[in-house]
């Protein structure tokens, strides 16, 4: 989905998602109100035992059962779309730059100094003229008609499906001297913060590794980097 407000599109997930996702909840736990009295009793002879949450919804009465298990389906279909949407967040496209929005940051990036846009495995990644990545993070796949169509519309360069450096790449080896220690340091640190789920340090860690020159990209499990001395 794009919004264009004055100069700027925002692209993200549409609205209109919420009352899809609703509307099929509601629809499932309709359905579900008529069918858990025959599941409960077949696991019940099948294994003798079934889930709490299934043996009280088979436990209500017809009558109550539809209304509650519709209800109970609309409000979880609206939370997962909600939070899909929250995830997605947003990108605003605009005559002066590109600012990422997500739910617990947002960066704003000039114009002048995008060469590259790439959409690639998940990701989304800005590279200037000298190949220093400028952002790279997690880009959902229902954003990139919208930001194809906003890049083509405020002249920026177009969307690429594949990293112009991806031949540079190489999977970090920890301890094989290919890299300086402290560049070896700052990749253990990213490595123990992404594994012990500390998006914070783990930024810290990339944004030091790439003001030396290391873009650094995650593939399989492991971290992969390129060297550029121009950064």
């Amino acid at each position: 989905m794009s919004e264009s407000t004055s100069n700027t599109i925002t692209v993200g997930i549409s609205s209109r998602y919420l009352t899809v996702f609703t509307a099929g909840g509601a629809l499932i736990g309709l359905i579900s109100s008529f069918i858990v009295g025959p599941v409960v009793s077949w696991l019940l002879s099948l294994i003798g035992d079934a889930p709490g949450p299934l043996r009280l919804a088979a436990e209500l009465p017809l009558a109550l059962a539809i209304p509650v298990l519709t209800i109970i389906g609309a409000v979880a279909g609206f939370l997962i779309a909600s939070s899909w949407i929250r995830d997605a967040g947003t990108i605003d496209v605009g005559g002066d730059g590109f600012t990422v929005h997500k739910k617990d940051s947002h960066l704003f990036i000039a114009k002048d100094r995008i060469a590259y846009v790439v959409a690639e495995q998940g990701s989304l990644v800005l590279i200037d003229d000298d190949g220093c990545e400028l952002f790279r993070g997690p880009l959902d796949k229902d954003l990139i008609p919208g930001l194809r169509g906003a890049l083509e519309r405020c002249g920026y360069p177009p969307l690429a499906e594949a990293d112009p450096f991806d031949s540079e790449f190489t999977t970090w080896v920890d301890g094989d001297g290919r890299l300086e220690g402290d560049l070896e340091d700052l990749l253990r640190t990213r490595r123990r913060a992404l594994a012990d789920k500390h998006p914070g340090a783990a930024e810290a860690a990339l944004e030091e590794l790439r003001e030396k020159g290391i873009m650094v990209r995650d593939r399989d499990d492991c971290q992969q980097y390129r060297v550029n001395k121009r950064c």
